[in-house]
C-alpha cells in the first residue's frame, strides 16, 4: 500500500510557526500538523485546521453552475490562503467569549476576524510571524521560504521554488 502525499502540505509547512500582533494581545502558534493554538485577551481556542489556495477557491467558485445556490466566499486583497478552522471559539475557561469568523495568510501576514460573543462587534487581528534565532546552516544546506531546510539542488524539494 502506498501512501499519497498531501498536496496541501507545503501550505502547513509555510504557516507553521508562532504568530502575534503588534500590541501582543494575540498569539497564534501553527504546526505542519495542521493543529493550531490562539490566545487572544484572556481566552484561548485549540482547533485542527484546513488551508486552501485563495486562487484555487476562485475558480471553483466562477466554475459553478449558475443553477446551484451556493454560499460564495470574498477573496480579501493579498490573500493566498484560505483558513479553515475546525473549531472557531475562542474559550475563557468554560465560558464562550469569541468567534474566529475568517482567517486567512496574505503578504506575509496572518489575519483573524474576531467577533465578540458579548456584543457582536468585530475586531480585526494582523499577526507577523515571531522570527526564531537564525541557525547556522551546515555546508550545502538551504533555509527556504516555504520553511524548508536540508540539501537542495537548484530547486526546493518541498515547493519547486528556485534556489538563488
Amino acid at each position: 500500500m502506498t501512501s499519497i502525499m498531501n498536496p496541501d502540505y507545503k501550505y502547513y509547512k509555510m504557516l507553521e510557526g508562532t504568530w502575534k500582533d503588534a500590541n501582543g494581545s494575540c498569539e497564534a502558534v501553527l504546526n505542519s500538523g495542521a493543529g493550531i493554538e490562539i490566545r487572544y485577551a484572556t481566552g484561548k481556542l485549540s482547533s485542527s485546521y484546513g488551508v486552501m489556495d485563495a486562487m484555487q477557491l476562485l475558480l471553483n467558485q466562477s466554475g459553478m453552475m449558475l443553477g446551484i445556490m451556493s454560499a460564495s466566499y470574498t477573496i480579501h486583497d493579498g490573500e493566498e490562503i484560505k483558513i479553515r478552522l475546525n473549531n472557531c471559539i475562542v474559550y475563557e475557561g468554560d465560558k464562550t467569549i469569541y468567534r474566529v469568523s475568517e482567517a486567512w495568510y496574505g503578504n506575509e501576514e496572518l489575519h483573524l476576524e474576531l467577533m465578540d460573543l458579548y456584543d457582536g462587534h468585530k475586531e480585526d487581528v494582523v499577526l507577523t510571524r515571531v522570527k526564531e534565532d537564525e541557525v547556522t546552516l551546515a555546508e550545502g544546506e538551504i533555509q527556504c521560504s516555504c520553511g524548508y531546510r536540508g540539501a537542495a539542488g537548484r530547486f526546493c524539494p518541498d515547493c519547486g521554488k528556485a534556489i538563488s
